[in-house]
């Protein structure tokens, strides 16, 4: 799996899609390395099965991990997608 890289204090936009069913609950969430919650919300609805989270990525470079959980008929959902917070040095 590949890691992408974004730069510190950029907005990016956590997704869910499943225009299949609807969840009866949908959060998106930010974690370091270590599992610290750094970031979480109630994913925004977007229409047909389309949600979506905006997240500031962390001023501290280093590994996270973007996560969304839902909840479908009772059972948990989740998906966890990997990223480097970067400095960019313009010289």
């Amino acid at each position: 799996m590949s890691t992408q890289d974004f730069l510190c204090g950029d907005t990016i936009k956590v997704r869910w899609i499943n225009s299949g069913v609807t969840p009866t609950a949908i959060i998106g969430a930010v974690y370091t390395g270590s599992e610290t919650l750094v970031d979480s919300a109630a994913m925004v609805s977007s229409g047909d099965g389309h949600y979506y989270h905006l997240h500031t990525i962390p001023n501290t470079p280093g590994y996270y991990v973007a996560q969304t959980l839902a909840t479908i008929s009772g059972r948990p959902y989740k998906n966890r997608t990997p990223y480097r917070a970067v400095l960019m040095d313009v010289n």
